[in-house]
């Protein structure tokens, strides 16, 4: 056991050649006093070695984070961490061992050396018994950890202030989210995350790239770089991590086992595994719907000759028939009933039916971004604590009450929660924290009112106060796998709620004086309904949108994952499993899905097919897009791996941790160039000034097209050059402008004239000529944030 205590990069010496031999414990020295240095001889942090060392040393601390002992590591096949720096107000980091690298090259000590160099005790008094620990200190570990497949084997090293910036977004799609931690990774070798974004499984990726950002200087990035072999290690319920992150409800676990059980199986071997699940699960429904047929076989014993053995013969098939028939009723029982009363999912992501100790999906998440974000044992890291570091994060979530989908956090401050609700949804230091942090804002009779009437229910904490696990979990409700997250509005197209609206509003001027408590009591309380909130994916599954610019200042990258094309064979290196466009003509072609027409799988294609469609084509639309298209990169993926398939084994969970990185590795050599911050990268040149063409070229088409319409005259209407241009003074219908706007309006109203006359002068096209394709538009939609920016 090794103590959390943290280790200062101002504390470390200048360090002397590595030691050989048994690993040896120096004694006698207190913990975090080691000699004064050079500062400009400090070392800069390394983090974890998968290969053996001949330049480091690590030093670890006890248990106990008050006593005096050191242990002077010698190199291992792994193990060596990064410095770790505290900082104020945060919780003691994780325990890791601090690996720095020595000046001084090959090692001039011999095996078993017993002596300690004196540049690092000058006075001598530190003596190396070997194999031995300090007192109060744990076991020293003799046998290296195995190294997972595909696990890399170079140092990584995460710069505590990278020279480039960048924004991430990331697609949904369950277990296929293994492929992020280490692409994101990547990314931070080179690049500082600014804005990161995702939808279901890529909200959870985006929420770790995130954390791990805040962390960066407390190991944040090791801990995202582990994740995937963390996830594949055993369970203490049986099976790996990732699959028992996924624990039902005690009355949807049939469901939930039957559902499973065929994962990692094709053809008939999981056709039969599913059945099997599906009678064991519902055996009491089996028995019910054999009934039947076990009577009419029963019945046809006692008969004789040919009439016997054709009642037994339909017998059986009745009661097969039944069986199927109970199997179903009771599947549909448990979607008729446990599913909807649980939030329409078989999984709430808290602890569930047989968890056998095993950490549940929202708690691990929980403690995941609490560790990678350095804040173990604080409180619940948020939006604001994230902006305070300069990182933006966004996620998509779709209200299924309104239609609507909605990225998150939000201004909007219309929603209450139910704390019972929340409770069974997340932990209980996330809930507390949230019922403390109501929005902020100025005092007003009628929200104090609605909230008075509201109870139970507690309003929404406003986006810097709301916990970024919250925003996570509310993209990530795939739906009836993992419920959705319920919250409370009032519905002011209802006449019941309008005209309790307005009856407060008459006793507020009736009654100036009167409380918010006689009010409450006074008055009819408006109807708070439930909206439901689910999976990001069900809207945008690839949200490529977030954090765009007409002029970008830094690359914002995208994640895509894709199946293997038609006529591409996974190869075994995974860096080329993946794609990222090199020309301009790059990712113009848009994928194929293909339908089948025979068979009864091809209806079911085909209906796929309708609901893909209907959810994606705006992603789909906007991947093609230039300046859309050469920053994303497309991981692929076959059948076995990703999706739904929660029991991947770790071979290929690894080899899709190692392909995102092979992915990422590719956007850093195109955008970033041989020297990073130095030299310009290709790709990103040649993105930007993409970037300006396609901006230009619709705005060339919108000012056209403003002018030509400012000036047509259009019968039984106000021209609008009455409204707003050089001396435009007619009434306003509506949206009055406020003092001193409305000249300074006419006169900028005038300035776009005179632009649009410039514009059209020859050559007309000087923006559109050879501009890339598909040509965009530039139109106005709704925005996905309901309280606008």
């Amino acid at each position: 056991m090794l103590c959390r205590r943290v280790v200062s990069r101002e504390c470390l010496p200048q360090v002397p050649p590595p030691l050989c031999g048994p690993r040896p414990v120096i004694m006698g020295t207190p913990c975090g006093h080691l000699p004064d240095a050079d500062p400009a001889a400090r070392p800069t942090r390394v983090t974890r070695c998968h290969r053996p060392l001949t330049s480091a040393v690590s030093v670890r601390f006890p248990v106990d984070r008050a006593a005096t002992c050191g242990r002077l590591s010698p190199p291992l096949s792994t193990g060596c961490a990064r410095a770790r720096r505290g900082r104020a107000g945060r919780s003691v980091p994780r325990t890791r061992t601090c690996g720095v690298s020595s000046p001084f090259g090959v090692s001039d000590f011999a095996p078993g050396s017993r002596t300690v160099a004196p540049a690092l005790f000058p006075s001598g008094s530190g003596t190396v018994v070997p194999g031995s620990a300090a007192p109060g200190c744990g076991p020293v570990a003799t046998t290296p950890p195995v190294r997972p497949p595909h696990e890399e084997s170079a140092m990584t090293t995460y710069p505590a202030d990278p020279a480039l910036e960048c924004d991430v977004i990331m697609k949904g799609g369950i277990t296929s989210g293994v492929i992020y931690p280490r692409a994101v990774c990547e990314l931070a070798k080179t690049y500082r995350l600014r804005s990161v974004g995702g939808t279901s499984a890529g909200a959870i990726a985006a929420a770790a790239a995130a954390a791990a950002e805040l962390g960066r200087d407390a190991g944040g990035f090791d801990e995202l770089e582990r994740l995937p072999h963390d996830i594949t290690a055993e369970s203490p319920a049986g099976g790996s991590t990732l699959f028992r992150l996924f624990q039902p409800s005690r009355k949807s676990a049939p469901l939930f086992r039957a559902f499973t059980a065929g994962m990692g199986h094709h053809g008939p071997a999981g056709t039969l595994r599913t059945g099997v699940a599906l009678v064991t699960g519902f055996w009491a429904w089996t028995l019910l719907g054999m009934l039947p047929g076990v009577v009419v076989v029963v019945l046809a014993a006692t008969g004789e000759g040919a009439a016997r053995w054709a009642g037994v013969v339909a017998g059986v098939v009745l009661a097969l028939l039944g069986a199927a028939v109970g199997i179903g009723a009771g599947v549909l029982r448990v979607l008729g009933g446990p599913v909807p009363r649980a939030g329409f999912g078989i999984c709430t992501g808290m602890p569930g039916a047989g968890s056998g100790g095993a950490p549940a999906l929202t708690p691990w998440l929980h403690e995941r971004l609490q560790t990678m974000a350095g804040r173990t044992g604080q409180a619940p890291v948020t939006f604001g604590d994230l902006a305070g570091a300069g990182v933006e994060l966004r996620t998509m979530t779709t209200n299924l009450t309104r239609h609507q989908p909605m990225a998150m956090p939000w201004e909007e401050r219309e929603y209450f929660f139910d704390p019972a609700e929340m409770r069974a949804l997340f932990p209980e230091d996330v809930v507390a924290w949230m019922e403390e942090h109501p929005p902020p804002g100025r005092p007003s009779w009628d929200t104090d009112l609605l909230r008075r009437q509201a109870l139970p229910l507690r309003p929404l904490p406003a986006g810097p106060d709301l916990p970024v696990l919250v925003a996570t979990r509310m993209s990530l409700s795939f739906p009836l796998l993992i419920t959705a997250v319920p919250l409370h509005a009032v519905d002011y197209a209802d006449p019941v709620n309008r005209g309790a609206a307005d009856a407060a509003d008459d006793y507020r001027r009736t009654h100036p004086d009167a409380t918010v408590e006689e009010a409450a009591a006074a008055v009819a309380a408006r109807r708070f309904d439930v909206n439901w909130f689910s999976d990001g994916g069900i809207c945008s599954n690839l949200p490529v949108h977030f954090f765009d610019a007409p002029l970008p200042t830094r690359p914002t990258f995208a994640v895509d994952l894709a199946p293997f094309p038609a006529g591409r064979t996974k190869s075994a290196d995974e860096r080329e499993n993946s794609y990222l466009p090199t020309t301009n003509l790059g990712g113009l072609l848009r994928r194929w899905y293909r339908i089948p027409t025979t068979g009864l799988g091809s209806l079911g294609a085909f209906l796929f097919s309708v609901v893909e469609t209907a959810r994606g084509w705006v992603d789909e639309a906007q991947l093609v897009m230039p300046g859309y298209r050469d920053r994303v990169v497309t991981i692929w993926h076959d059948e076995a791996e990703g999706g739904m398939n929660l029991a991947m084994p770790p071979d290929v969970v690894a080899g899709l941790a190692a392909r995102g990185r092979g992915g990422a590795a590719k956007v850093v050599e195109r955008f970033a160039g041989p020297v990073p911050g130095s030299t310009p990268g290709p790709g990103w040149e040649n993105h930007r000034w993409i970037r300006f063409r396609t901006a230009t070229a619709g705005l060339d088409e919108w000012v056209g097209e403003l002018a030509t319409k400012y000036a047509a005259d259009v019968r039984g209407t106000t021209p609008y050059r009455d409204l707003a241009g050089p001396g435009a003074a007619a009434p306003l219908p509506s949206y009055p402008l406020g003092a001193g706007r409305r000249e300074a309006v006419n006169t900028r109203t005038g300035g776009l004239l005179e632009l649009a006359q410039r514009w059209a002068q020859p050559p007309e096209d000087a923006f559109t000529e050879g501009a890339p394709r598909p040509r965009p538009r530039l139109r106005l939609v709704a925005d996905d944030d309901p309280g606008g920016r």
